[in-house]
């Protein structure tokens, strides 16, 4: 296994080898460097009890209560641990430590994550190595025991089955299916975070069978019925068109809430989404009810309102979803070949000039909305000498 570390790690890991400690790389690192994929979650661990690794890194700073976590010179670094009892289904209620690499290892929730690199030799108890080769995703163990003990590892799960493209082992499936309404217990923050990366992914779609077994009906995320029966529930049921919506935030969670039939506005209140997210959704829902533009006039006549994100990829949300906006993509690329104006910036008049010509401030904003629809319908009237007559003469009635 080829890994490359920031210089930081490297450091950090020479310093904790001249001090007498094992550190590696686990995780994610291990998990994502063979295949080159951009590696964003780089930490170590070190078999040793906290105050050795105390003493190991003059000036470091904890950072992570009972797991004895601690951040030098802007690296993690974490001795292993062994941990026992979940009551509240996502934290031990004890941690021990010193127990070795292989007990911090097993503790994880996949073998693609319980990999660990020292510099040369990759300790990889559970065949992680090979479940990375064959793109499957399985528990460490007892597959209802590790989603019994964190009930979050349920959507983790899906969440890489989306974002790295892999498939789920059979057994874990099953076992996060029945455990899935279980979810109840974890946070909307923690989540949305999930939720986010995923929708962020290649394939997106991977979150069905979670929906499909009811694990984010606490959250207000429903599982629709498909038609067909449960033979039609194999594969990415109502989410298919959602991998074909382009990669943008917005997009994506209107496009799951819109294909769940879930409420937005509910959605956007238990996950704190926000205001920026609650307008975009209404203004998506809008487009989607006032049906295909005819033509490029029709277009233009829908947008002049403004546009709360880059219409393209509204564009694209909509065709993805909606069989009826296929054209519409490629509609509003003509629109913007064409040139022909649609909003108050493409206005050959600027509200400073608009300010010279006499028109009051405090009715420049009505004056401009008037001259944009004159030349919605009639772009050649979008010259600056026309403008500025026109302006004027509206002065008097707005």
């Amino acid at each position: 296994m080829q890994i490359v570390m920031p210089a930081p790690v490297a450091a950090a890991m020479e310093q904790l080898k001249r001090a007498g400690t094992s550190p590696r790389v686990p995780g994610g690192a291990a998990r994502d460097s063979p295949p080159q994929r951009p590696v964003h979650d780089w930490d170590l661990t070190v078999d040793c009890t906290p105050e050795q690794l105390a003493a190991a890194l003059p000036g470091a700073k904890p950072i992570g209560g009972q797991y004895g976590t601690v951040c030098w010179q802007g690296v993690e670094i974490t001795p292993c641990r062994a941990e026992a009892g979940y009551s509240d289904r996502r934290h031990p209620d004890s941690v021990r430590f010193g127990g070795g690499l292989r007990a911090d290892l097993a503790r994880r929730d996949f073998t693609i994550n319980a990999m660990a690199w020292d510099g040369q030799v990759v300790t990889d108890p559970f065949h992680g190595r090979y479940d990375l080769a064959g793109r499957l995703l399985r528990c460490v163990g007892e597959p209802e025991v590790r989603f019994a003990e964190d009930a979050l590892r349920i959507l983790r799960l899906y969440r890489f089955a989306g974002t790295l493209d892999f498939a789920v082992e059979p057994a874990t499936g099953a076992a996060a299916g029945r455990l899935a309404p279980t979810r109840a217990c974890v946070s909307a923050p923690r989540a949305r975070a999930e939720l986010d990366k995923a929708l962020a992914g290649p394939r997106p779609s991977a979150l069905w069978p979670l929906l499909r077994a009811g694990g984010l009906e606490h959250f207000g995320l429903h599982g629709p019925a498909q038609p067909g029966g449960a033979a039609a529930a194999d594969g990415p049921g109502p989410l298919a068109a959602l991998d074909a919506v382009p990669a943008n935030r917005l997009c994506r969670w209107w496009a799951l809430l819109r294909l769940t039939g879930s409420d937005a506005r509910r959605a956007a209140e238990v996950f704190t989404l926000g205001r920026e997210m609650q307008r975009a959704f209404a203004w998506l829902d809008a487009l989607a009810a006032a049906g295909m533009p005819a033509d490029r006039h029709a277009l233009k006549r829908q947008l002049m309102g403004g546009e709360p994100f880059a219409f393209a990829a509204a564009a694209g949300a909509l065709a993805a979803v909606e069989p009826a906006f296929a054209g519409l993509p490629a509609l509003y690329r003509e629109l913007c070949a064409s040139g022909e104006p649609y909003r108050k910036e493409h206005l050959r008049i600027t509200p400073a000039e608009l300010l010279t010509e006499g028109v009051p401030a405090r009715k420049i904003s009505a004056v401009q909305q008037c001259l944009l629809k004159a030349v919605v319908d009639s772009p050649a009237l979008n010259v600056w000498p026309t403008l500025a007559q026109m302006a004027k003469a509206l002065v008097r009635f707005v």
